[in-house]
């Protein structure tokens, strides 16, 4: 067996996990935002006897069930009230895997076997937590009758994973198992680089067995039904307004946490987003419009953070749509889209154009993906596309479609319905309209609902955003995969599956950066099924008073180091 010291060497050589992460464009090092994580570096020095802090939540969460959440919006409350094997927190340095439930684990030479050794940890009912809450939560998520919408990015990684997850193995021989009480271990399909990285994530969080199975079908859509082990409880939650979250006296590292309460406000107009922060009533947030930026710049109470995320937004095609089954009205759609306008007027140049679909920030072999490839296949694709319209024409001709553009309409789901959701739904109306003369209708959704209809199949269009789950470009390509089946588009290419599936067997990092590069080829390039839009950065406005927030690249907004200092001078 190897130390957890020689492990923590190894996977900062093979995925760069304890590595400097790097800001593209102007090429900065990522330092996080001026209050990432000091420690107790300010000492109690004017450290506030009232410890509270409102930040924002994006958008109502439909479940935060760990094996049935798949949005941004509940792995942001997860990160607060569970702790996994490990955590995702922030230094100076950047991005770094810590323990947490394990205090401990080992691999064997081979790979195959990770060992975690768990350290005293409670449940919030005062119930100790245990290795079977981790096989069971696993084993859960990995159970097709719980119809999880992450399992995919685990069947392919522990041994069996897939088989039971397709109901053709039992769980009983599924690669995970509590050795006893304290120590869990994983038996893995083959070695996988990535596999450390996936610790800290949902679908490896630990379970209640007798509280899922208490409460049902409900599990995870109240507070009330949701245990925890992490920093905070969850003590409230009013739909579409507000979670409130209470310290945790029984969390194991109860002597961090700061914070006695945490607000998740959800604000879903921008204007009285702006002025909930404005006003103090929150903390911290994003803020995009350039006079509130000014605003806040004058004010001189904000520290201002921006770096590159691991994240995009980009637009599915629907190919079992009467008009998308064709790869040249796809590839017009794509080619229509003036990516450098959209960055500078509805994200007021911000962002950054997306001509690829694996994003800067993200590594591979400690090198940024994005730095070693330099192919950026929708440029490619737009320069061999002089007019997007002639394109459509074709498609429309093979289709035996009528060749008057006039003639077709498509219609485009739209999540949100406030002003900025319909911003940035008329703006591509009105330049689809214009570049290929078609018409264009919108359906304005709400969050749960607008993913309903994504998971069902039923749209002609839409655009989402994905933030990566770790640091890999498999966080990116995998979920494209026929088996996955995360954003149902109707594309399978074997082809790409196979490169997904060869990329997980091997742990030569040069060998998987070839695999992607090609698969982002077919993805993009070849078949066109996806149109990536916008790199994101942040661009947070943190009150100077709030210090320890924690806005990990692969992970979310994290305030159980926070603590606030001179809040009321």
């Amino acid at each position: 067996m190897k130390s957890k010291k020689m492990i923590a060497a190894l996977m900062a050589l093979t995925v760069g996990t304890g590595a400097v992460l790097t800001a593209c464009g102007d090429k900065a090092a990522n330092k996080g935002n001026d209050n990432t994580s000091k420690s107790n570096a300010e000492g109690n020095n004017g450290i506030d006897e009232e410890q509270y802090l409102n930040i924002f939540l994006g958008a109502e969460p439909k479940t935060i069930d760990p094996s049935r959440s798949s949005d941004l919006y509940s792995n942001q409350i997860l990160t607060h009230i569970v702790d996994g094997l490990t955590r995702i927190e922030q230094d100076e340095n950047g991005d770094k895997i810590v323990p947490g439930i394990a205090e401990s684990w080992e691999v064997s030479e081979d790979g195959l076997v990770w060992t975690f050794n768990l350290r005293d940890a409670k449940w919030s009912d005062g119930v100790a937590v245990t290795a079977k809450d981790f096989e069971y939560g696993v084993k859960r998520t990995l159970d097709p009758n719980t119809g999880s919408n992450y399992a995919w990015l685990i069947t392919p990684v522990i041994k069996n994973a897939d088989a039971f997850n397709k109901g053709e193995a039992t769980a009983d021989e599924v690669g995970v198992k509590a050795l006893d009480e304290k120590t869990v271990q994983f038996t893995l399909e083959s070695p996988v680089a990535y596999f450390l990285d996936l610790t800290y994530f949902r679908v490896m969080l630990p379970q209640r067995q007798d509280i899922v199975e208490q409460y049902g079908e409900a599990y995870g859509s109240e507070a009330e039904q949701m245990l925890s082990n992490g920093a905070f409880t969850l003590e409230s939650w009013t739909h579409d307004s507000e979670l409130v979250f209470k310290k945790n006296p029984d969390y194991w590292n109860a002597d961090v946490v700061k914070l006695d309460t945490v607000a998740m406000k959800i604000v879903k107009d921008e204007s009285a987003r702006m002025n909930t922060l404005f006003t103090g009533q929150v903390d911290l947030g994003v803020v995009s419009k350039a006079e509130w930026m000014n605003k806040f710049n004058e004010m001189g109470e904000f520290t201002y953070s921006s770096v590159a995320k691991p994240s995009a937004v980009y637009e599915v095609f629907n190919q079992n749509s009467r008009y998308f089954k064709n790869d040249k009205i796809r590839k017009a759609f794509i080619t229509a889209i003036d990516r450098e306008a959209i960055n500078q007027t509805l994200y007021r140049g911000i962002y950054m154009p997306a001509y690829a679909w694996v994003p800067y920030a993200v590594q591979i072999g400690g090198e940024e993906f994005r730095d070693k490839s330099s192919d950026l296949p929708i440029k490619r694709l737009i320069e061999e596309t002089p007019d997007p319209k002639a394109l459509l024409i074709e498609g429309l001709k093979e289709l035996g479609e009528s060749e008057n553009p006039a003639d077709m309409t498509v219609t485009m789901l739209q999540s949100g319905t406030n002003s900025r959701s319909r911003e940035f739904a008329e703006f591509e109306q009105q330049k689809l309209q214009e570049v290929l003369g078609i018409n264009v209708k919108i359906d304005y959704y709400e969050w749960a609902v607008f993913s309903d209809l994504i998971r069902k199949g039923e749209y002609d269009f839409a655009s989402q955003g994905w933030s990566g789950d770790y640091n890999d470009p498999m966080t990116f390509l995998e979920m494209f995969a026929s088996t996955a089946d995360v954003v149902p588009s109707g594309w399978v290419n074997e082809e790409y599956d196979s490169l997904i599936k060869e990329s997980t067997m091997t742990t030569d990092q040069q060998k998987r950066f070839e695999m992607f590069k090609r698969a982002e080829e077919i993805l993009l390039y070849e078949d066109a099924v996806i149109s990536p839009w916008i790199f994101r950065k942040t661009s947070t406005y943190t009150r100077k008073y709030a210090k320890g927030v924690m806005t990990p690249l692969f992970g979310t907004t994290d305030v159980t180091k926070a603590y606030t200092v001179n809040r009321d001078k």
